[in-house]
């Protein structure tokens, strides 16, 4: 049916009404499945920090579910451009490896969010970018061949190179730290109560040993 429908027309003009919501869907079934599976491998290697499975479970759902619903209109909308669908298709996929990866993160290991949210921009920013390399170079490739470049690549690229910068931001976060700079650590909320506290209760006992 893609083949079909990628090589109708020079303009990839559709005649098929439910091609948009059945690429929704796919986008939408195919990510939350493979957020799924990133997510319970995580908790399998690195239980310490990964430990809450079902909370990270149903945060993935609820992130895929939001943005299943922004991005139907945009399916919609388009639902005249093969070729636009399935550019919107591979931005679906790699976005919401993307979302998903910070709301694992966000989850997890909160003091830390704004950090892991820095690796994940690194990462969904090399993915975009290879992703729009390759489409620009194939842009006059056969239909057939589009099929494999707009089902396949988006994944692979997304599940890869999200982690992929995470890591990489995390090597050069971790270099910073050791020369004393934590500037992207967010302190719980009771963390600045007993920082407050402990100094209170220090100058309370200056006050005292002075009297």
């Amino acid at each position: 049916m893609f083949t079909t429908a990628l090589g109708q027309t020079a303009e990839f003009a559709t005649t098929n009404p439910l091609l948009p919501l059945i690429l929704l869907f796919i986008g939408f079934i195919s990510t939350f499945i493979g957020n799924i599976a990133v997510a319970g491998v995580y908790s399998l290697f690195y239980s310490k920090k990964y430990y809450d499975v079902t909370k990270m479970f149903g945060l993935l759902f609820l992130t895929n579910g939001i943005l299943f619903f922004i991005l139907a209109p945009v399916y919609i909308l388009f639902g005249s451009q093969i070729e636009t669908l399935f550019v919107i298709l591979g931005f679906h996929v790699v976005f919401s490896v993307f979302a998903s990866a910070c709301q694992i993160e966000f989850t997890s290991n909160p003091n830390y969010s704004g950090s892991s949210l820095m690796g994940n921009i690194l990462g969904f920013a090399f993915a975009l970018l290879i992703y729009g390399l390759i489409y620009k170079l194939n842009g006059g490739s056969a239909p057939q061949q589009k099929i494999y470049l707009f089902m396949i690549i988006p994944p692979l690229l997304a599940y890869t190179l999200v982690p992929l910068g995470s890591g990489i931001w995390e090597k050069i976060y971790y270099k910073f730290y050791e020369l004393g700079n934590n500037g992207f650590y967010i302190p719980s909320p009771g963390e600045g109560q007993d920082e407050e506290d402990d100094s209170y209760d220090k100058q309370t006992e200056e006050v005292n040993v002075e009297n």
